[in-house]
């Protein structure tokens, strides 16, 4: 039965709909069948793609964490999805970038010196898109720089009456001092008031309260890893050859070990690395140039993918 034309429509008009009709069908089964030979084809499976050989030149990103202390947070990564996710928990030092520095990491595999020794042989063996775990046990990681370690105890003290020059007066409290002056002191954030001052010496007395709470070393009250709160735990001004004593405990334990970090009375950054109840003493670890305490001492490990491989 032949087709009736739409009345005012031209027969040349159909004819032209139907080739249209026809090549539209025929792309489209093309285009299913280079689909599927495309899946189908060992050109895209893995073990056709290039194998990671020590000499390689090889691209990757990676996302560093922490193994324990506690285990998961990301201290370091060159992936800018991941670093500027605020929901994902990051170190106490981590940076972020300016968005253009998130690039592929490059390094000659097997055989690169700037790098981590298991994070450089850890990519042997890849291939292009395959994503590792490369774990680094202590031993092989960041060591701690005896250097820039500062043992204290936990129970610390300070007199009620200090003496110093004007000159240090001056650059610890920006102020001339005056009889009657009363400053924040400069470490232990308590009042301290300025009882004589004779010629080029100074003589201030500290005020604190018995259980008052202070933060010398941070602001946890802000940022709960940013320091931690000291108490004053009793005051004899008789003591000590007239100079008094101020006993101030720092309320940390072994659990806040590599969870918190802080300020020295210098501006200092530091981690805790340390706290031993039996010996009384706990150790902070400085950050330097190049160098944060943070990492040191630790068992790490990467989540490294290959993004490219030129064969050497």
């Amino acid at each position: 039965m032949s087709e009736k034309p739409i009345e005012g429509e031209k027969p040349s008009i159909l004819a032209s709909r139907k080739v249209y009709a026809i090549l539209i069908a025929a792309l489209l089964i093309s285009v299913g069948a280079i689909f599927y030979v495309w899946l189908a084809s060992p050109i895209v499976k893995t073990e056709s793609l290039p194998i990671v050989e020590s000499g390689d030149m090889v691209y990757v990103t990676y996302v560093g964490y922490f193994a324990d202390h506690p285990g998961g947070w990301i201290f370091d990564t060159n992936d800018r999805f991941v670093a500027m996710n605020e929901s994902i928990m990051k170190s106490l030092y981590f940076q972020t970038r300016d968005p253009k520095e998130y690039t592929p990491l490059n390094f000659t595999a097997g055989t690169a010196t700037n790098l981590l020794k298991p994070f450089v042989d850890g990519v042997v063996g890849m291939t292009v898109t395959q994503t590792k775990r490369v774990f680094i046990p202590i031993d092989q990681g960041y060591p701690i720089v005896q250097d820039y370690a500062k043992i204290l105890p936990i129970i610390m003290t300070a007199n009620v009456i200090e003496q110093m020059n004007v000159t240090d007066f001056e650059n610890l409290y920006g102020d001339t001092p005056s009889v009657g002056l009363v400053e924040r002191h400069y470490f232990w954030e308590w009042d301290t008031i300025v009882i004589g001052v004779s010629g080029d010496l100074v003589v201030v007395q500290n005020e604190p309260k018995v259980g008052q709470k202070i933060s010398s070393f941070g602001d946890p009250g802000n940022n709960s890893r940013d320091g931690w709160y000291q108490e004053v735990v009793s005051i004899d001004p008789a003591a000590n050859g007239g100079n008094g004593n101020i006993i101030v405990n720092n309320l940390i334990t072994p659990q806040d070990v590599y969870q918190k970090g802080g300020a020295d009375f210098d501006e200092r950054k530091f981690t805790l690395v340390d706290v031993n109840e039996t010996t009384g003493n706990f150790i902070i670890l400085f950050n330097t140039e190049g160098y944060i305490g943070e990492l040191a001492g630790r068992a790490i490990y990467f989540d490294v993918t290959v993004t490219r491989v030129l064969k050497s």
